[in-house]
């Protein structure tokens, strides 16, 4: 599954990205307040980059990921989609890859979406990972989206299956995840897998 999740990410990135303007390539991500839509790409190439020469070393640190930012400041962006899809296919030659690229690419692509105004990350990319990371994320929670009930936990939530699958990585406030309807808030904690925002994001 996720190496055909990967692999459709990165078309669809090189797609959405390869000619883009400069005024666009240094429109801010919201998603990633850090970084430009030119650094986002620069992360995606480097972390495939690193894994097919086993670059792994701190990963995926924030420190791992500034370093592909650092690393291909200069690079021109069809530089570095071309640079992706070389070690892309080198990639999809390997038995099995590591969930987190395939979740990290899906993530970014949702972001540079939104950024660049585009349409919303297909549903056939997000929803079967979603089924996918719920329970193992929130074990002691029933949720309920429109793709039916994901889990048997105690605690019930209703929610927007696209609003959970971005509050897991860490695409929304704690405001906004509270705002949900629990019987019970108390596994927002547990919910992201990175720091949830400061503030709300709404896309």
């Amino acid at each position: 599954m996720f190496e055909q999740i990967y692999r459709e990410a990165r078309q669809r990135v090189v797609g959405l990205t390869m000619g883009l303007s400069a005024e666009e390539l240094a429109r801010t991500v919201l998603a990633c307040p850090e970084w430009t839509v030119h650094q986002v790409l620069a992360h995606l190439s480097g972390a495939a980059s690193d894994l097919v020469t086993g670059r792994m070393e701190g990963a995926p640190s924030d420190e791992w990921t500034a370093r592909h930012v650092a690393e291909r400041e200069d690079v021109a962006a069809d530089d570095l989609l071309e640079q992706w899809n070389a070690v892309g296919d080198k990639i999809a030659e390997m038995p099995r890859i590591p969930f987190q690229l395939a979740l990290d690419a899906i993530t970014h692509e949702a972001d540079l979406r939104a950024a660049l105004g585009r349409d919303r990350l297909p549903d056939t990319a997000w929803q079967p990972t979603l089924v996918w990371m719920t329970p193992r994320r929130l074990p002691e929670v029933s949720v309920k989206t429109e793709l039916g009930v994901l889990g048997d936990g105690p605690i019930t939530l209703e929610v927007d299956g696209y609003e959970l699958w971005r509050a897991f990585f860490g695409r929304r406030s704690r405001r906004q995840m509270e705002s949900w309807a629990w019987s019970d808030p108390s596994p927002v904690d547990e919910l992201p897998f990175f720091p949830c925002r400061d503030t709300d994001l709404v896309e």
